[in-house]
């Protein structure tokens, strides 16, 4: 059976793609790879800054897009530990690859007058939170190495979420 081989893209939805762009790049760095208009979808484009060789993050602007309404809470969570709706995704956490470049990004993105929480110690990594346009939630995180299922696989969780230990 084929694998999946890791992130190709995520696409967000945005009613601000120029904001959208401008902190992706100006704020994480980002280089922006792709601005078209959206194959098959009359009014849409996609704008596509590059993760690394491999992945990217994009965004979706569609003509109705404004008029879509975003609550705190229910269509995006208010911070890394707030509720969202189901179906929709909570946060995004990006990878780097030390603790020296985790502090790096929270001193460059608070020097972009942003707001940043961390870095919090969650046992298997190190993660900082802030919010990008339009309530996306965000997180860095560096981990020297992968969680041990082991060590990381609660039984008590496992059994909360109505799944069998296999």
């Amino acid at each position: 059976m084929p694998r999946l081989r890791g992130l190709h893209h995520l696409a967000f939805s945005t009613a601000d793609m120029k904001a959208q762009i401008a902190f992706f790049s100006e704020v994480l760095g980002m280089r922006l790879t792709a601005l078209f208009w959206m194959h098959g979808v009359p009014g849409a484009w996609h704008g596509f800054l590059e993760l690394d060789d491999n992945a990217s993050v994009a965004f979706v602007a569609m003509p109705d897009n404004a008029k879509g309404k975003s609550e705190l809470g229910s269509s995006h969570a208010a911070h890394g530990g707030g509720p969202s709706a189901p179906g929709t995704m909570q946060h995004v956490a990006f990878n780097v690859e030390s603790m020296e470049d985790l502090v790096a990004f929270r001193n460059r993105i608070r020097q972009n007058g942003v707001p940043v929480f961390g870095p919090v110690d969650h046992g298997f990594c190190q993660s900082i939170y802030f919010a990008g346009p339009e309530g996306l939630n965000l997180e860095i995180s560096t981990s020297l190495s992968p969680p041990d299922p082991d060590e990381w696989i609660d039984p008590e969780v496992v059994a909360l979420a109505g799944i069998s230990a296999e």
